[in-house]
């Protein structure tokens, strides 16, 4: 296992930033951390980095405790690069940039030309080492930043919003190295966006951070709504068509018109019997697919869009659902959250 975390708390204070209960991470693989602004994202990648120390919990490297003392992370840490989302050229040439950890780790001279022209030919920038670093573009910028960390051939990279602030030409390329890092090399690769899609085209696991919380079923259930109307009663949001959801009021920030939310699929209630459920809403529709993954049953109900929720072999034994089956469903407001907004201008 690449990592493996039990019980981790990172707190500021009274403030608990993170709180995930277990997570374990495969070598070799890609890993997409989608979640809102402030959901922990670049601290979870700050410990991963070992840059950071948990408040309380275990984390594990290939298979070994990190005990976060000087000397165990001086040997973490030239095994594990973070890219930044907001990474910092040094004063000098490209070339220059590219070659400062190499120097720093004391490699001879001709094996640091060898990484660097590799490395700078991995992102598309082989013809610029001799430009100013300071002078490059946004997207250029983040490109040799990336050329800085795979120069020094690291374990693992990880990325902090790697496409965040670049134009689709430069996305684009990013996340095709991002991709070739990991078939050609077998790089392990954990990075973070706000965009399921690229997760999605990507990763071969997606995690969603939401409030320091992972829950590791992000690819489903994730739409766009439009906010029709808020008060203090509540938001009306239209998924589709004749499909609407009422939330709470404080659900989306003041002048949201087009969010994305996240329904869990673990808090979907079937067949809800109570006179009295919990604020929420009810839906109807009929089952569409049934699969069963890591002994539990995924049950896709269309009611005007596909919606994924989760039974416990227990429930599905109790509730036996079928494919074509009528079924009515209950989603609290607390299955509920936002992803992403766009704020009205």
């Amino acid at each position: 296992m690449l990592y493996k975390l039990e019980k981790l708390q990172r707190c500021h204070g009274s403030r608990t930033i993170l709180n995930i209960d277990a997570l374990e991470i495969r070598p070799k693989r890609i890993y997409t951390l989608i979640g809102p602004n402030g959901a922990g994202k670049t601290s979870l990648l700050q410990i991963l980095a070992f840059l950071d120390k948990p408040s309380s919990g275990k984390v594990n490297f290939l298979d070994r405790p990190v005990s976060f003392d000087e000397k165990q992370l001086y040997t973490l840490r030239r095994q594990v690069v973070l890219l930044d989302q907001n990474p910092i050229m040094f004063t000098g040439s490209v070339w220059k940039n590219v070659e400062f950890g190499l120097r720093v780790r004391k490699l001879d001279a001709k094996s640091r030309r060898q990484r660097i022209e590799e490395a700078l030919e991995l992102v598309g920038m082989e013809n610029f080492f001799d430009y100013d670093a300071r002078g490059l573009s946004g997207g250029e910028t983040k490109r040799v930043a990336l050329a800085r960390a795979l120069v020094l051939q690291p374990e693992v990279l990880l990325c902090d919003e790697p496409t965040a602030n670049v134009d689709n030409e430069n996305q684009e390329i990013i996340l095709n190295i991002i991709e070739r890092i990991n078939k050609e090399r077998q790089g392990s690769i954990i990075f973070s966006t706000h965009y399921l899609s690229q997760g999605q085209r990507l990763a071969d696991h997606t995690l969603l951070l939401q409030n320091g919380t992972l829950s590791d079923i992000a690819s489903d259930n994730i739409y766009r709504v439009n906010v029709i109307d808020s008060t203090e009663e509540g938001c009306l949001c239209q998924l589709t068509g004749q499909l609407f959801l009422r939330l709470p009021a404080h659900t989306f920030p003041a002048e949201t018109k087009v969010a994305k939310v996240h329904i869990d699929p673990d808090s979907i209630i079937f067949n809800p019997q109570s006179t009295n459920p919990p604020d929420g809403n009810p839906l109807n529709g009929h089952i569409t697919e049934l699969a069963q993954d890591s002994g539990r049953i995924r049950v896709v109900i269309d009611v005007g869009v596909k919606l994924t929720a989760v039974l416990s072999m227990e429930q599905y034994r109790l509730e036996k659902p079928a494919i074509g089956d009528k079924m009515s469903i209950f989603i609290p407001h607390s299955a509920t959250h936002l992803t992403r907004i766009d704020l009205a201008r």
